[in-house]
């Protein structure tokens, strides 16, 4: 009976053991899988981290690019309104000019044109036709090769005048001067005020 005893006691320790050695071993396993699972946890958590950081400094850097470009383009703006009042005054600037002044312009302007012969027709700008009378233009065709005939039709809104030759038209009217000027010289003179 002994022997059974002892038997069924080393049975009972080795069930003891083999139940320990289960026991830790599962333990091990829970705790690994548990380790593993954190990495993977905290490695999700840092590539989405990582991802969300990539994220908010590439919108960082769009709106910081945007507003330079915005920037640039305000100062943009502002420059080329300034060149238009520029260009603006200076065609007030003209019209404004004394009856002396409109006079001496336009008598070097029509001596500049060498090459023109026969009859042209002076037509003046209606802001101008007090400054450029019948009687001026008389006056200029004594010192002129071609023959300038006055019309009584105005351009509306206008100052300086216009050449009409059979069609051909040689323009003088101030805005179309300046904006001529505007044309070639606009981005020279953005360079000289804006350099």
């Amino acid at each position: 009976m002994e022997a059974i005893e002892k038997i069924i006691l080393q049975l009972k320790e080795q069930a003891e053991e083999e139940r320990l050695s289960y026991e830790k071993a599962e333990k091990e396993r829970i705790e690994s899988d548990y380790q593993a699972s954190l990495i993977e946890i905290e490695a999700e958590h840092k590539q989405r981290l990582e991802k969300s950081i990539h994220l908010l400094e590439k919108n960082y850097k769009q709106m910081q690019n945007r507003q330079q470009v915005e920037t640039k383009q305000q100062i943009l703006n502002q420059k080329q309104l300034f060149l238009e009042l520029l260009f603006e005054d200076a065609v007030t600037a003209m019209e404004n000019w004394t009856t002396e002044e409109h006079r001496d312009f336009a008598k070097k302007a029509l001596q500049g044109l060498r090459d023109l012969n026969g009859e042209l027709v002076f037509i003046c700008g209606s802001k101008t036709k007090a400054v450029f009378t019948s009687e001026w233009v008389a006056e200029q065709n004594k010192q002129l090769d071609y023959r300038l005939l006055f019309s009584e039709e105005t351009i509306e809104n206008q100052a300086g005048f216009l050449l009409n030759d059979n069609g051909v038209q040689y323009n003088f009217l101030y805005q179309t001067l300046v904006q001529d000027i505007q044309s070639d010289l606009g981005y020279e003179l953005a360079q000289e005020f804006f350099a």
